[in-house]
């Protein structure tokens, strides 16, 4: 569904020249649920961009059911952490969901059974006559997260989506998410700063070094795909993995480099 291969992005101005990417490969097979983790500052926000066609890397390849992404793909969603910034607060919830999907160019008939949909699907039935300032952080992240599903990509990014609300509205979107991806068979990459939330949500766990970055380990996430809040996380098997990613990223933190380097 999606590959990267040697991604490499370089950020240059008239003083100085930075290189947050150095060298990035990995693939996600359709329907997989992929979690990026890494210390602050080692460009997952950055590697995102550029998986959406939002910033052009300065060499490497992204490629998007055999296409090579040079823009943002039509097949592809992507829910930012900064919801307040992402929803239109002059727009009601329904107009907010509904406005890619007249951008899409979809018949209205259609539009609306999909934002009917979407609305239902993340708990936020009744609720679409109203803004999204009238509404607590955890639903309006639940509304940005209705517009992308609503907008049938194949592929949906997530960048640090549940970062800014508190942790008993975290853990319900977490599980929200397992619920969506299950149900609707999407692609899912998610970068988080958060371990545990890493390790509760993913198939995988990518951790990425401190930049320049390049992949560290590509950890596979053995759990039973049945996962609850409390059984999940209180597994034996849950606290190692927790600790082998944790000690990566303590050794990103230290600067650590790959051998050939």
């Amino acid at each position: 569904m999606l590959e990267v291969k040697s991604l490499r992005k370089v950020y240059e101005d008239t003083s100085r020249t930075v290189e947050a990417i150095r060298d990035v490969s990995f693939s996600v097979g359709q329907g997989q649920l992929v979690c990026i983790v890494g210390p602050s500052g080692a460009g997952k926000t950055t590697l995102l961009k550029c998986i959406a066609g939002l910033l052009a890397p300065s060499s490497g390849d992204i490629i998007l059911e055999g296409q090579r992404v040079v823009e943002p793909p039509p097949a592809m969603a992507v829910v930012f952490q900064e919801y307040g910034r992402s929803l239109f607060p002059w727009m009601s919830v329904h107009d907010n969901v509904a406005l890619p999907l007249k951008h899409k160019k979809i018949d209205t008939a259609r539009r609306e059974a999909l934002v009917r949909n979407a609305l239902s699907a993340v708990d936020l039935k009744g609720v679409e006559a109203a803004y999204p300032w009238q509404l607590s952080g955890g639903m309006q992240q639940r509304v940005a997260i209705a517009r992308a599903v609503a907008y049938e990509p194949h592929v949906l990014l997530m960048d640090e989506p549940f970062a800014a609300v508190d942790a008993q509205t975290r853990a319900d979107l977490e599980d929200l998410i397992r619920v969506l991806w299950h149900r609707l068979r999407v692609t899912v990459l998610f970068v988080t700063h958060d371990i545990d939330e890493s390790v509760y949500l993913g198939q995988r766990v990518l951790v990425m070094s401190h930049a320049p970055t390049v992949i560290m380990e590509d950890v596979e996430i053995d759990l039973p795909d049945e996962r609850t809040q409390l059984e999940t996380r209180s597994m034996n098997r849950f606290g190692e993995l927790r600790k082998h990613i944790y000690s990566k990223i303590q050794l990103a933190k230290q600067g650590w480099r790959p051998p050939s380097e």
